[in-house]
């Protein structure tokens, strides 16, 4: 009787084994979008490669571009291209700009710092908004404590520290934006604007100066847009 028992709990075990089996593999099915491991693992080499070569091309058609842009600056006597050649080159950031513009200055209280939730260095995407508005309100060229936002800049948390790009950014944060400084300042404080709110809830002492005369200055390197941003 007892060998009758243990033989059904055997049997009974092993449906339930094989039902498991069977789900987990139905699993591994669907997220595959019924291929297998090995087959879904070949497709994503394959995108990989493909990406790599997208990035290759892009990399090749950005330095024809340059070296067309200086074959250009060679030509004499077109003042016009050359105008619009350094307006381009300005709004790209491969160029120094100076002129008009503003300072904003930005310092926490240490006791803020100890909180995460409050700390500017973890909720950077304020800063983003700052960047975002000074754009907005057209400035010509803007930099975080000395390096150039350009289209591809990021920002990225590593650790306890804030990076633009490579370039670790420690407090105080300073941002310099070239434009009309009235245009620029008011984009700020504007009421319950993105000051308001950093003074309010992140305990931040804000100072923006206007500025006759300041520069900034271009970006000197590519920026590598694979590097770990984590």
């Amino acid at each position: 009787m007892q060998k009758k028992k243990a033989y059904k709990s055997l049997v009974i075990c092993s449906i339930i084994l094989g039902i498991l089996i069977s789900l987990q593999l139905k699993t591994i099915d669907t997220e595959n979008n019924g291929m297998t491991t090995s087959k879904r693992g070949e497709q994503l080499a394959v995108e990989l490669r493909g990406l790599k070569k997208e990035e290759s091309d892009l990399r090749a058609e950005n330095k024809a571009i340059e070296d067309k842009i200086n074959k250009y600056k060679g030509d004499q006597g077109d003042d016009k291209l050359e105008a619009e050649i350094g307006k381009y080159e300005m709004l790209a950031g491969y160029t120094n700009v100076s002129g008009k513009g503003i300072e904003v200055n930005i310092n926490q209280n240490l006791g803020a710092k100890s909180n995460s939730n409050q700390s500017i260095i973890y909720n950077y995407d304020l800063i983003l908004s700052m960047i975002n508005k000074l754009n907005s309100a057209q400035a010509n060229a803007i930099s975080i404590n000395g390096e150039r936002v350009v289209s591809n800049t990021y920002i990225h948390l590593k650790g306890d520290s804030l990076f633009i790009n490579d370039i670790k950014i420690d407090e105080p944060i300073i941002i310099k934006a070239i434009g009309d400084p009235d245009t620029l300042a008011s984009a700020l404080q504007i009421k319950y604007g993105i000051i308001w709110e950093m003074e309010k809830y992140y305990n931040c002492k804000i100072e923006i100066k206007k500025e006759t005369k300041m520069e900034i200055n271009g970006h000197s390197k590519l920026i590598d847009s694979s590097a770990d941003k984590r």
